[in-house]
């Protein structure tokens, strides 16, 4: 039995938190689940673990984290790590990292095939064009890391007997058939790094019969969120708008909560009441206000003040109606004295 993982991105900087105390709990827990999988293959009889691309990210490893990454395969003898660099830590391969992995880690090369007896396993980097026509009494695996319609054109590997294509680049499991025999399969990535990333994530066991299934294993889901605050009046009742909608969901998670709806001129979506609120009892919560204002369009239209004259100047902007609809929520409560949140 094999298992299949890519776009780890140990030791990722997630500025994108936005939160680095949040930040560095999460790229610890990077590390931790890649530890936990390969548990996982040490006690399940998994012969080997794929990493197909991307490990680490390149923009902010450190040799400690390679280190350590080197050390948690060690301390796996029992299990071989395939391991193809992809598009975001080629560099982190260097001469330091390389040398310190242990021998039950092996780095795929561009085209070479390695022959295990009943199966193969050759890592490619061109999109796979120049492959050969595998051995058809053979399990044949193929690791890549790239686009499917893209970079990858599965039609061109039809009919060279691959059984299993490993691939890395998307970060949400899919599978699909490139011929009669063979399936190609992203794994996703093992955790979830931002809001481009939410809903399960895991890794995926396969066999040499044909045997398939993707496995749940992030510490952490991200998820993403809509709250209707239409009516709401008050910081109190938008809390308890957006508690009832994430009851019953794990407090460890990582929520993106965004506030819609139609508000009263005058009344505001409290984006930091809410989120203090909402955090205190959740891991990470992060709140976008997106409401708009409840106009009485027609009343503003012939009023003879400030308001009803920058109501009539927006109106004739020649801008969309959603930049307009935006211009006349900051621009009114500005006229109203009201603060906004623009978080």
């Amino acid at each position: 039995m094999f298992l299949h993982t890519a776009d780890l991105h140990l030791d990722s900087a997630l500025k994108n938190l936005g939160d680095a105390a949040k930040a560095a709990v999460r790229r610890r827990e990077l590390t931790d689940t890649f530890e936990r999988m390969a548990d996982y293959a040490r006690d399940n009889d998994v012969c080997a673990v794929i990493i197909a691309g991307d490990l680490f990210d390149e923009g902010s490893v450190t040799f400690a984290a390679q280190r350590e990454t080197a050390e948690i395969i060690r301390s796996h003898g029992g299990v071989t790590f395939f391991i193809l660099s992809g598009n975001h830590d080629k560099k982190a391969f260097d001469d330091e990292f390389i040398s310190a992995l242990p021998e039950n880690a092996v780095i795929l090369q561009d085209g070479k095939t390695l022959d295990f007896g009943d199966f193969t396993i050759t890592g490619v980097y061109d999109g796979g064009d120049n492959l050969p026509v595998f051995d058809k009494d053979k399990f044949n695996i193929t690791v890549m890391h790239g686009q499917t319609g893209g970079d990858i054109n599965t039609r061109r590997l039809a009919g060279k007997n691959i059984n299993y294509l490993a691939l890395g680049h998307l970060h949400t499991y899919a599978a699909g058939n490139i011929d009669g025999r063979g399936i190609w399969v992203y794994s996703g990535c093992p955790e979830g790094r931002g809001f481009d990333e939410t809903g399960e994530k895991g890794f995926v066991l396969f066999d040499t019969l044909g045997g398939k299934k993707f496995v749940p294993f992030c510490k952490r889901q991200l998820r993403e969120i809509k709250v209707d605050i239409t009516g709401t009046d008050n910081y109190m009742s938008q809390v308890d708008a957006a508690r009832k909608a994430t009851e019953g969901l794990p407090d460890g998670d990582l929520y993106k909560i965004t506030l819609v709806g139609a508000m009263d001129e005058g009344v505001r979506a409290e984006v930091k009441a809410v989120s203090d609120r909402l955090g205190g009892s959740k891991f990470f919560v992060k709140i976008i206000d997106e409401t708009t204002v409840k106009l009485d369009e027609r009343r503003l239209s012939l009023e003879k003040t400030l308001k009803g004259e920058f109501f009539r100047v927006v109106r004739e902007l020649n801008v969309s109606e959603a930049e307009k609809g935006e211009i006349l929520r900051y621009g009114l409560a500005a006229l109203d004295g009201t603060e906004m949140n623009d978080d």
